[in-house]
């Protein structure tokens, strides 16, 4: 009888395990899935700040063409405001796009993990 229960107890704990790995397995196939799409998420918003950055860029151009005639007319003060506002934007999104990209790719490098590469 004691080596029957024995028999029984080791057949219930290798079915467990392989059980087990199969819900491992499944599981880490949709996380590295899941990584995946998150890296793909913070890939499309580092390209949101380039829209960004470029339109601050021009926005500087277009409003000394547009705006500054000379010094009586446009202060210097006025551009110098105009510059700094679009310059801390620029900046900012600059910060986020690294951020964004840096996270982008430790996504990756953890989906790449889970699937063994």
């Amino acid at each position: 009888m004691k080596k029957l229960s024995i028999i029984i107890f080791s057949l219930v704990i290798m079915i467990a395990s392989v059980v087990a790995q199969n819900v491992y397995a499944a599981e880490t196939s949709q996380v590295s899935t899941d990584h995946l799409a998150m890296s793909k998420s913070y890939e499309d918003k580092a390209a949101a700040q380039d829209a960004l950055i470029a339109e601050h860029e021009q926005m500087k151009k277009d409003y000394k063409s547009r705006f500054f005639i000379n010094e009586k007319l446009t202060p210097m003060a006025k551009l110098k405001k105009m510059n700094d506002h679009c310059d801390a934007i620029i900046k900012d999104a600059q910060k986020l796009k690294a951020d964004f990209n840096d996270f982008a790719k430790w996504h990756r490098l953890r989906a790449a993990e889970l699937q063994g590469k």
